[in-house]
């Protein structure tokens, strides 16, 4: 992180993966361990989820996979209470285990922007002072993601109705919709990461970090929907080449055991670089965007506040006040020991 901030507001979409990139390198150790220790249980329960909800999808959905021809049940009261009840186990592991990974890195590369010296101990420590603001904003954002999906459920039911989805007009109409709807989930996407971020490096959180992450995306909208882009048609593309290469394998490729396994632990690795992506780029984009809306992110006043994670002895404005990034500090007059 070596661009100045004059610099910073002038980074675009490939601007912002070359330094994603050029800050994972040059800080190898200590993203290798967040991303052993978080991001890849992370990964786990995401593959355990997929692995688990697709065979109960079917049985839910009163259809069966391709080779359990014999297993035609419909689905009973049970097995919609086991269904809900893995859902939100999955929901909880994954929440946990996002807020992890995203308070471990958000706070390494912001020490990093101040040329703090940063250890896993000290993230350790971040985690246990942030976990509570971040599982706030995550509710929000659940809840926030909910509400547009009951939108666009609507907006796609409607025209079916009327269309049918029949003939030349409404195969252009359900085009159009999920057009728009894939723009929408884009930007609220966009906007979700920006309040993580948000969440760990100001004094602001839940609704109130989703509002600035929407603050913060005009200007580098486009930008930041081109990333989100590219990283969820990554992640398609992974999905899609496990179900076909290691889930069916046997079955549509006739794929040995040995080749499956391998393009598995492939689409593993190639998935914890992903999701470690995702995490790097939406804290680069947080700080692009502070510096294009001229937010000036002081970076002795970045790393004091950092400082009062770890426990450190900092300096602070007064009693009462706080370090908000973005605004002239006050005179320094009183220092405090933060615990």
């Amino acid at each position: 992180m070596d661009r100045t901030e004059d610099d910073m507001k002038l980074v675009g979409f490939f601007g912002i993966f070359k330094q994603s990139f050029k800050t994972i390198f040059s800080s190898k150790k200590i993203f290798a361990q967040i991303t052993l220790a978080f991001i890849l249980p992370l990964a786990i329960v995401f593959i355990v989820q997929m692995e688990i909800s697709h065979h109960f999808f079917w049985k839910i959905d009163n259809n069966t996979l391709p080779y359990d021809s014999n297993d035609s049940r419909e689905a009973t009261a049970l097995d919609w209470l086991y269904y809900a009840l893995f859902t939100i186990a999955y929901y909880a592991f994954l929440t946990f285990f996002s807020i992890l990974s995203t308070a471990a890195v958000v706070f390494t590369i912001a020490s990093i922007y101040t040329t703090r010296e940063v250890v896993f101990r000290s993230v350790m420590k971040v985690i246990r002072k942030v976990w509570k603001r971040l599982l706030i904003t995550f509710v929000f954002i659940y809840l926030a993601q909910f509400i547009y999906e009951v939108i666009g459920s609507i907006a796609l039911a409607i025209p079916r109705v009327i269309f049918d989805y029949s003939g030349l007009g409404g195969v252009v109409v359900m085009l159009i919709i999920l057009i728009l709807y894939v723009y929408g989930f884009l930007y609220l996407s966009v906007v979700c990461q920006l309040a993580s971020v948000v969440a760990v490096l100001e004094n602001i959180y839940g609704f109130n970090a989703l509002k600035k992450g929407k603050d913060l995306t005009y200007g580098k909208k486009k930008v930041g929907m081109g990333i989100a882009f590219v990283l969820y048609g990554v992640l398609v593309c992974l999905i899609v080449v496990y179900l076909l290469l290691v889930e069916y394998g046997h079955e549509v490729y006739e794929f040995a055991l040995v080749w499956r396994v391998m393009i598995g632990i492939l689409c593993g690795v190639l998935l914890l670089v992903l999701f470690l992506m995702f995490i790097v780029t939406q804290t680069v984009l947080y700080l692009v965007c502070k510096s294009y809306h001229l937010e000036a992110i002081d970076k002795l006043s970045l790393s004091t506040f950092l400082g009062a994670y770890t426990g450190e002895t900092v300096v602070y404005p007064r009693p009462g006040a706080e370090i908000q990034l973005g605004s002239p500090q006050p005179p320094w007059e009183h220092v405090w020991n933060a615990c």
